[in-house]
C-alpha cells in the first residue's frame, strides 16, 4: 500500500505543476529572426551561375559532314547521307527539316559527347557517342560508337568526314 502512495504521491506532483503557457510573445524558436544581411546586394544576377553554354557558338555549327559508313550488328550499309549543323542545337539531314542535337564535354575525359536526336539514318531513335576533342578540325569521325540513349544495347558505329 505505501507504493501506491508514494505513486500516487509522485503523479499528483507532477500532475499539479503549474506549466507557463506558451504565447507569441514568450517563445523566442517560434517567432522568425528577421535577416539583416544583405550578401544578394554584391551580385548583379542574384548569385546565380551564368550559362556559359550560350555565350559562344558551337563548333558544329555552320559545318557540314556526310555520313559514309554505318555499322549496325552484322549489317554495313554506305548512306552517304550530309548532314548540316545550322545552329548551336539544331541540325538537318539531306536539307530536310531541323532536329536536335548536343555536344557537351565528357566528364573525366578529353573527348566530348555528340547527342543527334531523331536520326533517322539510325533509325530515328535518339543517340549518343564520344568523339575526339579535335574532331571538327580534323574533319573525320571515325569508328565512333553511337549508343541508342533510350535503350543502351542498341549500338551502331559510324564514319563521318567533313565536307
Amino acid at each position: 500500500m505505501r507504493k501506491y502512495v508514494g505513486f500516487l504521491f509522485i503523479v499528483l506532483f507532477v500532475i499539479s505543476c503549474k506549466k507557463k503557457q506558451i504565447t507569441p510573445g514568450n517563445y523566442s524558436e517560434s517567432t522568425p529572426q528577421e535577416t539583416t544581411t544583405n550578401w544578394q546586394s554584391q551580385y548583379s544576377n542574384g548569385g546565380t551561375l551564368p550559362n556559359w553554354n550560350n555565350n559562344s557558338d558551337s563548333e558544329l555549327k555552320n559545318t557540314k559532314w556526310v555520313l559514309t559508313k554505318m555499322v549496325s550488328g552484322f549489317s554495313t550499309s554506305y548512306p552517304n547521307d550530309t548532314i548540316e549543323f545550322v545552329t548551336n542545337t539544331q541540325y538537318s539531314i539531306n536539307s530536310g527539316s531541323l532536329r536536335n542535337y548536343v555536344l557537351t564535354s565528357s566528364v573525366a575525359s578529353t573527348n566530348k559527347t555528340l547527342s543527334l536526336y531523331y536520326f533517322y539514318p539510325f533509325g530515328g531513335s535518339h543517340y549518343s557517342g564520344e568523339v575526339g576533342q579535335t574532331f571538327v578540325s580534323d574533319g573525320v569521325m571515325d569508328n565512333i560508337e553511337f549508343k541508342n540513349i533510350q535503350n543502351t544495347t542498341s549500338k551502331i558505329r559510324a564514319w563521318f568526314v567533313k565536307i
